[in-house]
């Protein structure tokens, strides 16, 4: 039924306000007889900065499979979607005039204000890393292991339209990721460079450098594309630039690490473990000139396991590891019961965030101890 404002004056008596308390203009509350459906209307909750994102005209998107968490995405990061529960009542209705919307005026009325929902769940938006282990392994159907090997005339691989529909991550996200990684676009289409083809990549560069009896300091980016030229295309030649070399005043140099870890990942996989001595000669003999293996170079990429008899150098790349958390840790503490921090580093850091870096999450998910001055991290079930 109608309210009146001798009603609303009634109401204002029990609750032990005046007129004096309230503002003149006083709002009914009025149910709609087809009131919405809460489980096909949601509410979200979204911050100041995310408010001010889709008052611009921005969008949000929804991912997520059957068989991962949805998480939803700016144009630039990635939040997990968590629903959450109130006791009290959410009531959906048009903008209200509140506060100095509302005009000062000595007469008091009366504004019918319609309910449209009616809500006891809503969800938050939490900022969370975004799940880019599904990236690699989309681009991972597609390897490229250069012209000569590309049979077919049909253009294969993936668009960056399909890269973000498969990847729990924001545009953003997605593009640095790709910037980061082994791949690069052939004929329109984003393919994952493989081992053995950038393998081949640095080493016939180092042929020529020897050849000519250069070191890479020596020369610049355009020599370098003249004489891969004839190895390969160009984007592809200009992302192994990128990857493996850095440019200090219009010259190169290695990247050792990035050049030593490529090595490893090529010497490795088919045995998946090597003995120490063996490999380290052979890791070492295989270097472009210039680079100087190191053992921390294999740190992200294999372990060296000096309990064993031979002591063994195992593949263990980063990227092949569970995105979860536990499930990473697991395989970790299984392959190497004691972890120092900074060889653990690179398979922990990817899943850090915001709130938790390395230290964090190890001091979270594993135990500590200290021998010989060195902090060790080890898993927390094992007694």
């Amino acid at each position: 039924m109608d309210r009146n404002l001798q009603q609303v004056n009634t109401i204002l008596n029990l609750a032990k306000l005046t007129e004096l308390d309230i503002k003149a203009e006083s709002h009914v509350l009025e149910f709609i007889p087809q009131i919405l459906d809460s489980k096909k209307v949601k509410l979200l909750e979204v911050n100041k900065e995310t408010l001010e994102y889709l008052n611009s005209g921005e969008c949000l998107f929804i991912k997520g499979t059957e068989d991962s968490h949805v998480v939803i995405c700016s144009n630039s990061s990635t939040f997990e979607l968590k629903e959450a529960e109130t006791s009290n009542s959410l009531l959906l209705m048009p903008p209200l005039n509140h506060g100095k919307l509302i005009e000062e005026t000595e007469s008091r009325a009366l504004r019918k204000q319609e309910v449209l929902g009616v809500y006891h769940t809503y969800y938050e938006m939490r900022h969370t890393k975004p799940k880019l282990q599904s990236l690699r392994n989309a681009l991972a159907k597609y390897p490229y292991k250069g012209q000569d090997s590309e049979i077919s005339e049909d253009i294969v691989g993936l668009s960056f339209t399909e890269l973000k529909d498969i990847t729990q991550a924001s545009e953003e996200e997605i593009i640095n990721r790709l910037q980061e990684m082994q791949a690069t676009k052939v004929r329109g289409k984003w393919r994952l460079l493989d081992v053995g083809f950038l393998f081949g990549w640095v080493s016939y560069l180092d042929s020529i450098l020897r050849e000519k009896q250069l070191s890479l300091q020596e020369v610049t980016p355009c020599n370098v594309k003249d004489w891969m030229g004839l190895y390969d295309i160009n984007d592809v030649t200009e992302k192994c630039i990128s990857l493996f070399m850095e440019e200090d005043d219009d010259n190169l140099r290695w990247k050792s690490a990035a050049v030593s870890q490529l090595f490893a990942l090529y010497l490795l996989p088919e045995l998946r473990a090597f003995d120490s001595k063996d490999f380290f000669t052979a890791w070492q003999q295989s270097m472009p000139v210039g680079v100087t293996a190191n053992e921390e170079h294999l740190n992200g990429v294999a372990l060296v396991d000096y309990d064993s008899t031979p002591s063994l150098v195992k593949y263990l790349p980063e990227f092949e590891l569970p995105e979860e958390i536990n499930e990473r840790l697991d395989i970790l503490f299984r392959n190497r019961t004691k972890w120092t921090l900074q060889s653990i580093t690179p398979y922990v850091q990817p899943l850090t965030d915001n709130n938790l870096n390395v230290a964090a999450l190890l001091t979270k998910y594993a135990r500590s101890s200290t021998i010989n001055g060195v902090k060790y991290y080890s898993s927390k079930y094992i007694t």
